[in-house]
């Protein structure tokens, strides 16, 4: 363990005591440290290069008032003993005038892992730095740049290209004595440029995250990507309105893995905010849709022992043969739905928790992506989607979206302007196919889906 990661720990168990000795009946704090670097270059020149280094701490505290529990958070930067104890005694103070909550759940009783378990995963997830340095990633953001502008003459201009890396470290404790840590590091890379000229140009993009620069894409792939995106789009015109099977690709299927887990949200099925607040135990999918979230994936970005409150967090199978298994929860949630918590919170260093997945994997099918359009006779290929035109209470989806016109099973020309639409109830279930070309984008995992008969407005 790193000298800077003991620190952290120091601080939060601090942070907890101080809080106990300002009046806190409960307690649990969070010390964070991000170290991170980016560089940022445009037509062969570095534009900036930045580097933040900075650590800060959290604190939620419980009282005990006569009408019941209340609590309350805040941050800050001070890490000096007297800014634990100012901290701690300021959090204190705004518990005491803050509203009691029946069903508030301090930081005691959750289901922690041991020390074995934290032993083991800190031996399988050292720390380590993400392979770069600062020239190394200034260079490689540069050929990147000069690859994409080379890639072919209809490339016209470039919004350049970025390299970044770094590490956080995160230290948990809590008034019912326990106390963890874990650290990670990253490293992204992304490029955009522009292809043709005047009212015809069309921008394109690509970008790859992973743990270490051995994990990303290779340079050259990756500035083909977005310089063939935008090539492919030139002339790209609006088609007919009418029903049609829509196909996402990957990087835009993320966003139906996000509408998902926003509705399976267990604050959002409490605050009836949710289109599938009726639909634990349903069927929502067809059979061959299957939906993991795996804490522990050696691809995943969102890897995590324990969640915001100290919770334990195991792999769960949300989809299963279409049929919703469970809403995600932490225990505030799961004691007002009735449920066990699921180990989903997340936490920040002030505000109550949140909830949400680790690292989402919407499983495969056996066809690639070509194979799926050939079946198809009259579709759109969507690659790029516009607007948040999405209702979290009702599932309405109205996107402005691009792509390539599906005809007799071929790919024939690039569209734009127009808008896709339908219920999200209803494209879940309308799903007829799911591609082998599972992605990875950062802690998702998707690969291209086809839904039957939406709605599209064009011509």
């Amino acid at each position: 363990m790193s000298t800077q990661t003991s620190s952290l720990n120091d601080l939060s168990q601090c942070l907890v005591d101080a809080a106990a000795t300002a009046g806190a009946v409960h307690a649990d704090a969070l010390a964070v440290a991000n170290t991170g670097n980016s560089i940022s270059v445009r037509t062969g020149h570095v534009e900036s290069i930045e580097h933040e280094d900075g650590c800060g701490i959290g604190l939620r505290a419980f009282v005990e008032t006569p009408k019941g529990l209340a609590f309350a958070s805040a941050s800050s930067s001070d890490v000096s003993a007297a800014g634990l104890k100012s901290l701690a005694e300021q959090v204190v103070a705004m518990a005491c005038i803050s509203e009691p909550d029946p069903d508030a759940v301090p930081p005691v009783g959750a289901n922690h892992p041991d020390a074995g378990a934290i032993a083991d995963w800190q031996h399988k997830h050292p720390e380590r730095d993400s392979g770069w340095t600062i020239d190394a990633a200034r260079k490689t953001a540069l050929d990147c740049e000069t690859i994409a502008r080379d890639y072919s003459n209809d490339i016209t201009n470039s919004e350049g290209a970025d390299a970044s890396f770094g590490s956080t470290h995160v230290a948990y404790a809590a008034s019912d004595g326990f106390a963890a840590d874990y650290a990670k590091s990253s490293a992204s890379l992304s490029i955009s440029v522009i292809a043709g000229k005047g009212e015809g140009m069309q921008r394109d993009y690509a970008w790859h995250r992973a743990m270490h620069v051995s994990h990303l894409k290779n340079t050259e792939e990756l500035a083909s990507e977005a310089a063939s995106r935008a090539v492919r789009r030139l002339d790209a015109r609006s088609m007919p309105s009418g029903k049609a099977t829509v196909v996402f690709e990957p990087r835009v299927a993320t966003s139906l893995a996000s509408h998902l887990t926003g509705a399976i949200n267990g604050r959002a099925v409490l605050q009836k905010r949710s289109f599938l607040a009726d639909s634990n135990g349903r069927h929502i999918f067809p059979d061959f849709i299957q939906i993991i979230d795996d804490p522990d994936h050696p691809d995943g970005l969102a890897n995590r022992l324990f969640d915001g409150e100290g919770s334990r967090c195991t792999r769960r199978t949300l989809i299963k043969a279409g049929q919703l298994t469970g809403f995600l929860t932490d225990r505030y949630a799961a004691g007002r739905l009735k449920t066990v918590a699921t180990g989903h919170a997340r936490r920040g260093l002030t505000g109550d928790t949140g909830i949400g997945p680790s690292n989402l994997i919407w499983q495969p099918g056996q066809h690639d992506q070509a194979s799926i359009i050939a079946g198809i006779e009259h579709g759109l290929l969507v690659t790029e989607l516009i607007g948040f035109g999405v209702n979290g209470v009702t599932g309405d989806y109205s996107r402005g979206a691009g792509g390539f016109l599906i005809e007799h099973g071929q790919i024939t020309r690039p569209v734009q302007g127009i808008t896709i639409a339908g219920n999200l109830k209803d494209m879940f279930a309308g799903i007829v196919q799911v591609g082998s070309d599972m992605t990875w984008f950062g802690s998702t995992a998707v690969p291209s889906i086809a839904i039957a008969d939406m709605t599209i407005a064009g011509e």
